[in-house]
């Protein structure tokens, strides 16, 4: 999974999964390796005695990706840099190329690994949708109009390319060329069309949120609940719904859909609207498997409110979905066949 940097490794044993001199080595992503396709987190290390500082390249396909490393105090008389998040339409579908080199007084060092890179990290169909009363606004597009990245509005308004569930709808989607995998904090976003509200036009108030609660499930048969305080406004802990979303895949600059937003979102409101920070992040209302237990998942239902929600009363359509997005995630190969994706094993 991308945002994983493990512990230091003797060199012997990083020297047998990295092409290139032990002095030094790739330990993230490891060489033939198969991740899926999203932002990658790479790390290397090398000897410190003697290299001359500076001297590090490191290029993915081609592009000098240098600058985006940060080097660790040496640990064992090696030093770690790593990379978070490398993008940027840098990481390619299918084989990459990872090559470092840098250099010490007597002679300069270099490394390469490959890894291969598939599917997405993004929902891949629709396994069952339930419309409730006002519901259906964009079912004719279904099932494209819920798959891939999200389609963000930003703060201040509500993205339109989303299917509405309506009172008491549902909808379950499903990932099958990648699989959501359980990591550090947040596994999986779900983007509605939520957006601030303004307190007289100056301050930002409240989010207009149209809740769900969001269960998951390896099997598409039992299913686990996030606790969700689906009729706790104005902030409806643990639902969907509620996070206004930032990241629109037609727009290369937004963030990436699978790097998940840490501010709460009581602290966007009150503020002024002129000159308003936007939070760093995706946007939209992410989830731990932790918190139900699972190591991975491979179907992920969103449930709207029965009740109305919204200054809208009981015109509101209820829970508009508009994406799925991992935020850890791996490929689906099952090479034993036993349910459980090779690489959460």
């Amino acid at each position: 999974m991308h945002r994983t940097i493990g512990l230091w490794l003797a060199a012997a044993a990083v020297a047998l999964a990295c092409t290139g001199d032990a002095m030094i080595a790739w330990r993230s992503p490891t060489d033939a390796s198969v991740v899926t396709w999203m932002p990658q987190d790479l790390v290397l290390d090398f000897v410190a005695d003697g290299h001359n500082a500076g001297s590090l390249v490191v290029t993915l396909n081609g592009h000098d990706v240098t600058a985006l490393f940060v080097e660790e105090p040496a640990v064992h008389g090696r030093i770690t840099a790593h990379a978070e998040g490398v993008f940027a339409g840098m990481v390619l579908p299918g084989t990459n190329l990872l090559t470092a080199r840098i250099g010490y007084a007597s002679a300069s060092y270099q490394t390469q690994a490959t890894f291969e890179a598939v599917g997405d990290p993004y929902a891949d169909g629709v396994l069952a949708f339930a419309p409730g009363a006002s519901g259906g606004f964009g079912a004719a597009a279904l099932p494209g109009v819920v798959l891939g990245p999200p389609q963000g509005a930003g703060v201040f308004s509500g993205g339109l390319d989303v299917v509405s569930l309506g009172a008491s709808g549902r909808i379950d989607v499903s990932f099958t060329n990648n699989v959501i995998a359980n990591g550090e904090g947040a596994d999986f976003t779900v983007f509605e069309n939520p957006f601030l509200g303004l307190g007289g036009f100056s301050l930002t108030g409240p989010p207009f949120a149209e809740p769900g609660r969001v269960s998951v499930s390896q099997d598409g048969v039992v299913w686990y609940a996030f606790p969700c305080a689906i009729t706790t406004a104005p902030y409806y802990p643990g639902c969907a719904g509620v996070y206004p979303v930032l990241s629109n895949g037609s727009n290369p600059s937004s963030p990436h859909a699978s790097i998940p937003s840490t501010t709460p979102i009581e602290s966007l409101v009150g503020l002024s609207v002129f000159g308003f920070p936007l939070p760093a992040g995706s946007g939209g209302d992410s989830f731990d498997l932790a918190d139900v237990g699972l190591s991975f998942a491979r179907y992920v239902r969103v449930e709207a409110s029965a009740a109305p929600t919204g200054p809208e009363g009981t015109d509101n359509a209820r829970f508009d979905l508009d994406a799925v997005a991992a935020v850890h995630s791996v490929p689906a190969t099952d090479a034993d066949g036993n349910g459980v994706p090779d690489a959460v094993e």
